[in-house]
């Protein structure tokens, strides 16, 4: 009796270590977006050169995504998790020993290595050491820590960290929670077992390639307009290549020593939902970009409040998370009928952003920020339980990789997206509207002499008054084109889901029509 008690204890104690584990991947993923001006003048190292580090942590957390698959499959998941959780631990206190940038440089490539182990063997993990129908609890539990934390909660812990601290203390910060993550997972045993697996060098070689020369371009694209530079031409070219090549060996040359020895792609809600995770991913990144950038650049937000401001939709995402996850598993529904709704919530919080304005504050912005936050929980567990409860054991593990490479890489494609209109429109909408600040404008005459009376009338000379009307009018012509680059953006990300919403329908009816049944797998309880 004291062993069937203190079974699911030990359970629930191995999927609070996961979380914790999680957590940490969301601190190494998201700290130099908040710390990046207090690392640039500590290490004194160019713009360029710090988006390298960005560039190494995402590309190898993008290879361990695809080769931890192997480990976990030829040792225990526990095993993998834990070695993930000490790398990281380690390399987030390597971290703050120098600052010469070949040492953090290759800290975070090994940051990125042990965060994509830890989500693939802790969410595999997961799926192993929990029954079938408590599955969408579980997976909605992990999720606060892989799908939330790193868009809500740990931007506004790290934007306090740089203003009342130093950037240092965002990675010492893993050290804690690298800690209690061991010894939560200590409670899973000892117990290993090994199988043979075969080691693909020379795919893993292709895809470590690939998969580097891709986020720079994706990371970097828009600082060197894209394909205008030859630089990025040919890294793309390389790039793509080295994919199609990959992609060429898993599919017409299959080995034992492949990166997929066994496939997840014969179970039609698999191959549906890995699309979708790049949909998600495009989403979640994108809009997690656009938000923080239009309260540091347009409403003159400090770090701590900019990180504040996705609070609420992070507690938000995480009631949709564990909502949607009782609903599921209580009710007994089908979850991929919550995905409509998320879709729904998550258009009208975009829609809603999309009116904002210079004088826009934090009540302005709570309530899109909630429905955003909702709607994204939806939507993640939907897609999560589609797309990997139906695989079986021994594909788990390469399905998990493949949708968390899925998500990854929708998301770098959406930030790169986003920056690159906003970009765009910021040229465009100054072109339109600086044509009305030109001499002899009506409007723009009048508006220059009020605010040069109202400069004089303070005491400023009648000839500088008229300059710093100029430059004053400039500087909310500035503003204003920012703020409907940003507004458009929002919008964009509307038509985004008009759009794929009614594609993704079509292709789940056109998978579902073109596999038989009988060939679908299931993972048993």
């Amino acid at each position: 009796m004291r062993h069937r008690l203190d079974a699911p204890l030990r359970a629930w104690l191995v999927a609070a270590g996961v979380v914790l584990a999680a957590f940490m991947d969301a601190v190494a993923s998201t700290a130099l977006s908040i710390g990046r001006i207090d690392i640039l003048g500590d290490t004194h190292a160019t713009p360029d050169e710090l988006a390298m580090l960005d560039v190494v942590f995402v590309a190898a957390k993008l290879l361990a995504f695809l080769v931890a698959p192997l480990f976990v499959r030829a040792i225990r998941p526990t095993a993998c998790l834990r070695a993930g959780a000490v790398m990281l631990l380690l390399a987030s206190a390597a971290m703050t020993l120098s600052t010469d940038l070949v040492w953090i440089c290759i800290c975070r490539v090994v940051q990125g290595l042990a965060g994509g182990t830890i989500l693939v063997a802790g969410q595999t993990l997961l799926f192993f050491r929990f029954p079938h129908r408590h599955q969408p609890l579980v997976q909605a539990v992990f999720a606060i820590g892989a799908v939330m934390a790193p868009t809500t909660v740990t931007p506004a812990l790290q934007g306090w960290f740089v203003d009342h601290l130093t950037w240092d203390w965002i990675f010492l910060s893993n050290i804690a929670l690298g800690l209690a993550s061991l010894v939560l997972l200590a409670a899973d045993g000892d117990a290993v077992y090994r199988r043979d697996a075969g080691f693909p060098a020379r795919r893993i070689l292709l895809l470590g390639m690939g998969a580097a020369l891709l986020t720079y371009v994706l990371l970097q694209g828009s600082r060197f307009n894209w394909f205008d530079d030859t630089g990025i031409t040919v890294l793309a070219t390389i790039g793509v290549a080295s994919a199609a090549l990959l992609i060429v060996g898993e599919t017409g040359f299959r080995s034992h020593a492949s990166l997929l020895p066994i496939s997840p792609f014969g179970d039609p809600d698999f191959r549906f939902g890995l699309l979708t995770s790049l949909v998600a991913g495009f989403a979640l990144s994108g809009s997690a970009y656009l938000i923080p950038a239009f309260a540091l650049n347009v409403l003159d937000f400090t770090a701590t409040d900019a990180g504040l401001l996705l609070l609420p939709s992070g507690a938000t995402l995480a009631l949709g998370l564990l909502v949607s996850g009782l609903v599921i598993e209580k009710a007994g529904i089908r979850a991929i009928m919550l995905a409509p709704f998320g879709i729904l919530l998550f258009a009208a919080a975009m829609w809603l952003l999309s009116g904002s304005t210079g004088a826009s504050g934090f009540s302005d912005l709570a309530l899109p920020l909630l429905l955003r936050g909702f709607g994204l929980g939806l939507l993640f567990m939907a897609s999560t339980l589609v797309t990997l409860q139906g695989l079986a054991a021994d594909a788990l593990p390469f399905g998990i990789g493949l949708f968390n490479f899925g998500k990854q890489f929708g998301g770098l494609g959406g930030t790169a997206f986003l920056q690159t209109y906003v970009d765009h429109q910021n040229v465009y909408n100054r072109t339109i509207l600086a044509t009305h600040l030109v001499d002899g404008d009506p409007a723009a005459d009048q508006l220059l002499r009020a605010v040069a009376s109202t400069l004089t009338s303070n005491g400023v000379d009648r000839a500088a008054a008229a300059k710093a009307a100029l430059s004053l009018l400039r500087r909310a012509l500035d503003k204003q084109v920012s703020i409907i680059s940003f507004d458009e953006a929002f919008f964009g990300l509307v038509l985004l889901f008009a759009v794929a919403a009614p594609c993704l329908i079509v292709i789940k009816q056109l998978i579902g029509r073109a596999t038989p049944a009988s060939t679908r797998s299931r993972l048993g309880p």
